[in-house]
């Protein structure tokens, strides 16, 4: 089905929250959109107030993460270090499995409305494109590809938002030095600073980022209605 994100509401009171939301759908109607979602702070109540009174469900919920400087990360035994490198043709197949039978949060994944078979094929594509777009490397190690990372550098060249990253479930052992690698990679590249939104629901996730030295920012709410 189309699907449509609002990417981003504010309002400074309930009223002005239910006109956006409503020209919104009036808008999501007209081109066909089958399901409208997006996210908003969680400490903005007008926000709230207005997703619930124009019939959107929230049905997830992320933290944002952020990182200043690469001091201080994790020392990693040489023989645990994966390798990121340029995803090749053989490589999508595997990666798409990753994220197919090993991911299990984010709002599609989360969203009891949508059958799991269906959010995780989603999830499958959204690597697909990512790779598409160039944004993707593939994570190895002893020559058996483990996870894979994927960022977007700002213009400037100093800020990393980090897309998605992850290791193939057997492979978690690994988790940690992955993303310590990913990280020594923006700081060698000149990058000094970088963010992450991760699924509150996903504590394993947001312990690691802890471990990493990340500081929390702010909480979102993800919701959505079908239209």
């Amino acid at each position: 089905m189309r699907t449509a994100e609002i990417v981003r509401l504010e309002a400074p009171t309930q009223e002005t929250a239910v006109a956006l939301l409503e020209e919104a759908e009036r808008w999501a109607a007209g081109h066909g959109v089958r399901y409208l979602f997006g996210r908003f702070d969680a400490a903005c109540g007008p926000a709230k107030a207005g997703v619930l009174a124009t019939g959107h469900a929230i049905v997830e919920c992320s933290l944002t993460l952020a990182r200043n400087g690469f001091d201080g990360l994790p020392t990693v035994p040489a023989r645990m270090r994966p390798q990121l490198r340029e995803v090749v043709d053989g490589d999508t197949d595997e990666l798409k499995r990753i994220a197919r039978d090993d991911f299990h949060h984010g709002r599609f994944l989360e969203d009891p409305a949508i059958e799991r078979n269906i959010a995780t094929v989603r999830t499958a594509n959204w690597v697909g494109d990512l790779i598409r777009q160039g944004l993707m490397r593939t994570a190895e190690s002893g020559g058996r590809v483990i996870g894979f990372h994927a960022e977007r550098i700002a213009p400037d060249g100093r800020h990393a938002d980090l897309i998605l990253t992850g290791a193939a479930a057997r492979y978690a052992v690994l988790a940690l030095p992955l993303w310590t690698v990913a990280l020594e990679s923006l700081r060698d590249r000149g990058v000094s600073s970088c963010s992450t939104l991760v699924s509150a629901a996903n504590t394993g996730i947001v312990n690691l980022y802890a471990k990493l030295g990340f500081r929390y920012e702010s909480t979102l709410f993800g919701f959505r209605k079908f239209i």
